[in-house]
Formats: structure tokens, C-alpha cells, sequence
């Protein structure tokens, strides 16, 4: 059916938004749509758990509890009717049907572009079907529900990237950062050390997380940034610190295309963090450890 029928037929709602309450009924209308994704809308439909995953509704910034993602989180308390609709072609719904909220695990959030290309909290529904037709889960190891690590090939650079925005090419911050990773990777190799990437699973998370590089001689987690300004050296000392809760380490390094300045070397060593920058000479990189002031070859 066509989404007008559907209107008409619950008597109303609006037919622009993902989320509408259908006139004064207690049907709360639900629909997910492959146009969505231009808005960061990569994360609907059914996971292996029987879940079905549904992305809140707002286009620009963060995502609040506010209107149509208040009515779905409290659908219960207000004695609404989730009733989820999928793209069935050109102007064409499927009805799948009536669904709850997981009330053990009602929401979690992701990151994803908006209309503008800024990135954004999301929150992403975890949906029980009620008289959906809902495909078999697969088993759940125990392990499951524990944050898992396990090394990944270099190669999968962007593999966190096009899990959120598969359509989207790279940026030219993206490549930079790229390029860089791979002159001090290349670096590396040439001392005879191994490099990976580090994979992390989170329960929660819809999506893996991927280090930019883990260096097995020091056995340091390294981030690297296109820039070295203090905006891109803040967020890579973010990224840092939440990705080495879950992987083990000895070290933690931040890499940058230039050397950032004292002020900034400080703050990252008073997290413990080493500062990694490229010399003026392509793929000649220098280190400076915390608790040393001199520079050296890395």
C-alpha cells in the first residue's frame, strides 16, 4: 500500500515524518526508509538477537528524547501502539507490525552524519515484535555480552567509516590522515615491527569500534589526525583514552603531520600519551615520550 492509504486508514498523521501519531488513535506510526541513510540513518532493521534496531527521528544535531523518540521510549506508560511500516518500493509501504520497547535495553546511542555531513549522537530503538514475524535469533555465546578485541589487517583503515556511511567517499581529512598512517606504518615495518589495526566489539554498539594502529613492538595504541591543530589533538587524546579502556597495552601514543607545539605535547603527557609527529622529511617521524623534553627518532 502507499503511504497515503496507510493515512488513511488510522486516520491520520503526518506523512512527512518518520514518526507520527496517527490522528487521536493510540497507534504510533514507525516507518524506515532507505532514503534515510542520507541522515545518518544506517542502523534499522533486524539484528541477530531478534531485535529490530530503529533510528530516532531529527535531521540536524543531536538527537533528543523529545516528540516522537519521547513518545516511542515511554510508548508504554503512554498507551501507545508502536506499528513499524518498511519500504516496499517507489512510494510503497510493507506493514511489518506491532512492536514494544526492550524495556532491559530500551535505546542506545551511535554516531552519524547529518543533513549538513556533521557528525551526531543518534539513538538507535531496540524493538520486541509483538506479532511481527520476526527472524530466528542466533545463539548468543556468553562472551557475547562482553566487550571483545582481536587484531585486524592495516587494510581495514576505514572499515569503522563505511560501517556507519557506506555510500560516502573519503574526505580529504580522511585521506591525509590515511596517507600518514600509512608513511608511519611503512616506518615501522621497516624496523622489522608488526602492525595491526585493533577491532572492538562493544554490546551496546551496533557497530565495531577500529584503533588507527597498534604497534606490537611497544605494544602501543596509536591514533593518528590530519591535523595538528589543538581541536584534532583534544579529540585524538578523546579517542585514546576510550579505546585504551579496552585494549590492553603498555603505551599510548597520539600521531600527528607536524609537531603541534609544547603546550600541546604537555597536555598529552599529562595523560600519559606520547607525541608522534612527521619531520620535514616525508616518512622520517620523531617521538617524545612523556617525562622528556628533547625530541627523538621514533
Amino acid at each position: 500500500m502507499t503511504r497515503r492509504e496507510v493515512h488513511e486508514v488510522v486516520g491520520g498523521g503526518s506523512r512527512q515524518n518518520g514518526m507520527t501519531r496517527a490522528g487521536g488513535s493510540d497507534n504510533l506510526l514507525l516507518f524506515s526508509s532507505s532514503t534515510g541513510s542520507r541522515y545518518g540513518y544506517n542502523f534499522d532493521g533486524w539484528k541477530a538477537d531478534g531485535v529490530y534496531h530503529y533510528t530516532g527521528e531529527g535531521q540536524q544535531g543531536d538527537q533528543v528524547f523529545k516528540r516522537g523518540n519521547l513518545q516511542l521510549r515511554d510508548h508504554a506508560e503512554l498507551g501507545l501502539r508502536p506499528r513499524l511500516f518498511e519500504e516496499a518500493g517507489r512510494s510503497r509501504v510493507r506493514y511489518v507490525g506491532e512492536f514494544r520497547i526492550d524495556e532491559g535495553h530500551p535505546w542506545y546511542a551511535e554516531e552519524a552524519p547529518d543533513r549538513h555531513g556533521d557528525l551526531r549522537k543518534v539513538i538507535v530503538f531496540r524493538l520486541l515484535p509483538l506479532d511481527a514475524d520476526a527472524p530466528e535469533p542466533e545463539p548468543v555465546e556468553p562472551e557475547a555480552s562482553k566487550p571483545t578485541v582481536k587484531d585486524v589487517p592495516m587494510e581495514e583503515h576505514r572499515a569503522e567509516t563505511f560501517q556507519t556511511e557506506p555510500n560516502r567517499e573519503p574526505t580529504l581529512a580522511e585521506r591525509r590522515e590515511a596517507d600518514l598512517v600509512s608513511r608511519y606504518v611503512a616506518f615501522l615495518e621497516a624496523a622489522g615491527w608488526k602492525v595491526t589495526r585493533k577491532q572492538i566489539t562493544l554490546p551496546d554498539l551496533g557497530h565495531a569500534l577500529y584503533t588507527d594502529l597498534f604497534d606490537h613492538g611497544r605494544s602501543e595504541l596509536v591514533e593518528a589526525k590530519s591535523s595538528a591543530s589543538r581541536n584534532h589533538v583534544r579529540l585524538a587524546l578523546g579517542q585514546i583514552l576510550d579505546y585504551a579502556r579496552h585494549v590492553d597495552h603498555k603505551s599510548r601514543a597520539v600521531l600527528l603531520p607536524s609537531d603541534p607545539g609544547t603546550d600541546l605535547v604537555e597536555l598529552l603527557h599529562g595523560s600519559e600519551i606520547a607525541c608522534i609527529y612527521e619531520s620535514t622529511t616525508p616518512g622520517v617521524f620523531v617521538r617524545v615520550d612523556p617525562g622528556e623534553s628533547t625530541p627523538a627518532n621514533s
